[in-house]
């Protein structure tokens, strides 16, 4: 008997192995395909230089109340587009919100990641679509390069209330984005409220987004041209290597200082980490802020390599004590401020589909620069001995991260 529980066992065995293997070379052939036709690459869309006024949000129970009432007070039409969502009450209220809109006479557009909105349940769909919810997943899953666009995910957020309000940043819908979640404990994210003329920009990118997934064209609706006080521009990107060329672009103008917050440390990308060295080799102070709590597995592991090439080269690197840091953010000098969407990480370098906002107004910056100054007094400065005096736990994790950096 025993024996054959053993042979069964290790028929089991082989059996995954096999089909790991299998997995393993499908998965090399695909993207091998998909890259040489360049199926998945896009050149990025950059808007024209707006007004708008601009108010940030690192607080998510703030976010949150903001964003609620004001699609409660939408009039005409609301485009909602987050990476994610979970399943819990916070994604419930906001769920029964765009009910509620919809069966008011509110046309609602509602899209979530196929891979981000994994949790949304068939029954809170079919609920949605009942009420009268226009909705769609982003990049689903197909044939023939499955592997890629299981790969290539929509990572922007993108919310338009009536043409008169915009919202583009880091926060997605659940209760861990309020803090509320026990092993996580408080999240420090960056939104922007945008009122004013950028905020027809974020529709337009709405609109080619839903009818990139579905081939439907969403009815015309009005965006307010009125002008703001603060000067910003947008830029989409795809995939491809002209995210790096932008950062590259930027730091090379750095004279003073480079301040980078972002919840993932994977630098892998050649131009970005080129453009930062030389910096520093200018005598820019280059600080990079990331999170060493998070709510994804081995990033911080997969950190540590960067880390130690950053310490020698004399970057100052710090790590957030404070809860979750998920800001996408970096400040030049003080005249170029970026908010958006991209992690510094392979997944927003190399695969996913994002959006920033870069803010060149000097009257705005000063006043952000004291919220991104308090996020570094809020963290630790990371030490040469806190990332080579690891367990041998730790540097197992280490290796294992490594191997699969390009799609954490």
């Amino acid at each position: 008997m025993l024996k054959k529980i053993v042979k069964i066992l290790q028929a089991l065995l082989f059996v995954i192995i096999s089909a790991c293997f299998v997995l393993l070379v499908w998965g090399k052939i695909d993207r091998t395909a998909a890259e040489k036709r360049m199926v998945f690459d896009k050149q990025p869309i950059q808007y024209p230089i707006r007004q708008s006024k601009i108010t940030l949000y690192t607080d998510g129970k703030q976010f949150n109340n903001q964003l609620f009432s004001d699609i409660s007070k939408a009039k005409h039409y609301v485009y909602i587009n987050f990476f994610s969502i979970a399943d819990d009450k916070v994604s419930h209220q906001f769920l029964d919100l765009l009910r509620q809109k919809s069966l008011g006479g509110v046309e609602v557009y509602y899209a979530v990641d196929r891979l981000g909105g994994i949790l949304l349940k068939k029954k809170e769909i079919e609920l949605l679509v009942k009420a009268g919810v226009h909705f769609t997943y982003y990049n689903k899953p197909a044939f023939p390069y499955l592997f890629s666009s299981l790969d290539h995910r929509n990572h922007r957020r993108i919310s338009i209330i009536d043409g008169r309000i915009g919202y583009i940043g880091g926060f997605n819908i659940g209760k861990k984005y309020i803090g509320e979640k026990a092993k996580l404990g408080h999240w420090r994210d960056y939104h922007l409220q945008i009122r004013g003329e950028g905020v027809q920009d974020l529709k337009d990118q709405f609109v080619l987004d839903w009818k990139k997934n579905t081939e439907q064209q969403i009815p015309i609706h009005s965006a307010t041209k009125e002008k703001g006080a603060t000067l910003h521009q947008f830029t989409a990107y795809y995939s491809g290597e002209k995210l790096g060329q932008d950062y590259a672009m930027l730091f090379h103008q750095a004279k003073e200082s480079i301040i980078i917050e972002t919840p993932y440390f994977i630098l892998n990308d050649r131009a970005i980490w080129n453009s930062i060295v030389d910096a520093r080799k200018r005598g820019v102070r280059v600080k990079i802020l990331f999170s060493p709590h998070s709510d994804a597995l081995l990033v911080k592991e997969a950190a540590y390599p960067y880390i130690r090439k950053a310490l020698k080269q004399g970057i100052e690197v710090y790590g957030y004590k404070k809860g979750v840091l998920h800001a996408k953010v970096f400040l030049i000098d003080e005249t170029v401020l970026m908010v958006g969407t991209v992690n510094f990480d392979s997944r927003s370098f190399h695969l996913n589909e994002e959006m920033n906002c870069y803010i060149h107004d000097p009257v705005y910056i000063s006043k952000i620069k004291p919220v991104i100054n308090k996020d570094i007094q809020n963290s630790k400065r990371v030490t040469s001995s806190d990332v080579n005096q690891l367990s041998i736990k730790e540097k197992i994790k280490e290796k294992v991260a490594k191997m699969i950096e390009y799609y954490l």
